[in-house]
């Protein structure tokens, strides 16, 4: 990926999640510094970006703990207030994005980002369509071990015109946080799918 374009964006940090282009994510916002920072997302372009914690360690220790400095950014497509202050919202994975520096940490994470542009290249070479073809498969079943519905076995097939297959499945598959995170970050397409290829082949003999 190619950096293009440095803005300022808040920073949402949570633990062991990973927001992947091409996906949606829904969140809970409660806590009174994120009802500010909520606030301050739908009046500056409802962009938000989502960056895992580091560690439990750091997020015990410290009032604004370590994050990825690899993470995701999006933009918030729907909020539902509640009485008491509190909002459900729903966030859709736009791309990936680095830390640059902060503008502040009070009384909520601003940032300054530079997004990082795919190259969707990939989607057109052979040899990855032969190995998505194999992980699609792959992952059909590990969904339909798992009691996935028809409507969402055949849904799969869609993947193969998302502009972000692999995170996408790396996105809805059960496994450890660290690999989703290696995936997220990886710049090279092919790269990424050996490692979740990796993954769904090793979920497939657990069945």
């Amino acid at each position: 990926m190619l950096p293009v374009s440095t803005t300022t964006v808040p920073i949402f940090p949570l633990p062991e999640i990973v927001l992947f282009p091409g996906t949606y994510l829904p969140l809970h916002i409660f806590e009174p510094r994120y009802r500010l920072m909520l606030d301050y997302c739908m009046e500056s372009g409802e962009e938000l970006a989502v960056a895992p914690i580091l560690s439990a360690k750091s997020r015990t220790n410290s009032k604004h703990p370590e994050i990825e400095t690899v993470f995701g950014w999006g933009k918030i497509i729907r909020r539902d207030p509640l009485p008491d202050g509190r909002s459900n919202i729903l966030l859709e994975g736009k791309g990936i994005a680095k830390l640059i520096d902060y503008e502040t940490m009070e009384p909520f994470r601003v940032a300054r980002i530079q997004k990082l542009e795919p190259d969707f290249e990939y989607l057109r070479d052979a040899d990855f369509k032969k190995d998505f073809e194999r992980l699609l498969f792959l992952t059909k079943r590990i969904l339909l071990s798992e009691g996935a519905g028809e409507d969402l076995i055949l849904r799969m097939n869609e993947l193969v015109t998302h502009p972000f297959p692999i995170d996408f499945i790396a996105s809805i598959l059960n496994f450890e946080f660290s690999k989703k995170q290696e995936i997220l970050v990886d710049p090279n397409p092919m790269e990424k799918m050996k490692i979740l290829m990796n993954i769904v082949e090793e979920l497939n003999l657990k069945e």
